[in-house]
């Protein structure tokens, strides 16, 4: 395969830096959120009756916050295990991860704007604080307030966390990363290409498996309540369908498992194969592999047989004859045939 030296690198600098901003957005938003964000930390009042955050307080926990950190990176190694054996393809891989990038970042800073400003006391809150054995509701709004009834300090951790029931950030963030990573397994294998492989779907189906399993532990884990967990989990399939469309057809579409093509079109053909890098440069002898959705590619001619999809399979694989259709016919002179004559012609024998 001949490359053009000075052609490639060009391009490929300009699809960088064109796609850079996106990186240093998701990076940049994804941190602030997670390191700035808890200055704003809101604790209301609560009330001691209130028998649902009087859960016991389970010390080890079946996810806790360094196994949800495994499941973030274990997210990304998927993806890139995925598209060694699928694609082989850098640029399907790029798109990939900076779209698991920017799905992780949408959640986790919705998820921690909406945990430090609703400041819903989990379920598990009342053995947090420690309540003294005489403390009781306030008798003029009828709710108590952190500083006034609990042993443990306001500024402790274990307070600060237990204002934060809702969203449940394990669920949302599971449920955005192993979706993400079911949308492009479901992508990769062309999940309804009309086959009906159902081994594909138990491949499609199993990150997501994994996500509800987080969800269940943490409902039994007395972390969230079954409000906090379902709309986490069905939010966190949100920006995990978006930004896998911002870079790939829909899933019914016979190219899905292919990305969209760069911003920046190389000088040729739009396409690439399985093993070039970024795109196929121009005037190489592999057969391309077309990057548009069929939604997006030029009008193609209806074609004007009569047979379906099944029957025309069936026709060239000799399985069934083609009816006969004289216009198509290239051996058939077009010119017209003398018309008969309407009186019955004898021979008369010698």
């Amino acid at each position: 395969m001949l490359v053009r030296p000075n052609v490639l690198p060009a391009r490929a600098l300009r699809v960088i830096q064109s796609y850079g901003v996106d990186w240093v957005l998701a990076v940049s938003i994804a941190l602030f959120a997670l390191f700035f964000l808890d200055r704003f930390q809101h604790i209301p009042d609560f009330d001691l009756t209130d028998t649902s955050i009087q859960h016991s307080f389970v010390a080890k926990e079946v996810f806790s916050n360094m196994a949800l950190l495994y499941i973030v990176i274990s997210c990304y190694v998927l993806l890139v295990t995925s598209n060694l054996i699928l694609s082989r393809n850098m640029w399907d891989l790029h798109h990939a991860l900076l779209g698991l990038t920017v799905a992780f970042a949408v959640t986790g800073t919705t998820v921690q704007i909406v945990k430090i400003t609703v400041g819903r006391p989990r379920p598990d809150f009342i053995a947090r604080c420690n309540p003294f054995s005489n403390a009781t509701n306030s008798h003029l709004f009828g709710l108590a307030n952190v500083t006034g009834v609990c042993q443990t300090a306001v500024t402790d951790p274990l307070i600060k966390d237990g204002m934060r029931s809702f969203f449940s950030g394990h669920s949302c963030l599971s449920s955005a990363g192993l979706s993400y990573n079911s949308l492009y397994l479901a992508g990769k294998l062309q999940l309804f290409n009309q086959r009906g492989f159902t081994f594909k779907h138990w491949l499609v189906f199993s990150p997501l498996m994994l996500s509800i399993w987080v969800c269940i532990t943490r409902i039994t884990d007395h972390r969230h309540h079954f409000e906090d967990v379902t709309l986490g989990f069905f939010f966190g399939l949100l920006p995990a369908y978006i930004f896998y469309r911002q870079f790939y057809p829909p899933l019914e579409d016979p190219n899905s498992n292919l990305p969209y093509p760069p911003r920046l079109p190389p000088s040729g053909r739009r396409t690439w194969t399985r093993n070039a890098g970024f795109f196929a440069p121009p005037g190489t002898d592999d057969e391309p592999i077309p990057l548009l959705p069929t939604s997006r590619r030029p009008n193609i001619p209806t074609p004007t047989s009569n047979l379906g999809s099944v029957e025309t399979e069936l026709a060239a694989s000799g399985l069934m004859t083609t009816p006969f259709d004289p216009a198509i016919r290239s051996d058939i002179s077009h010119t017209p045939s003398p018309p008969l004559s309407t009186q019955p012609t004898y021979t008369v024998p010698q």
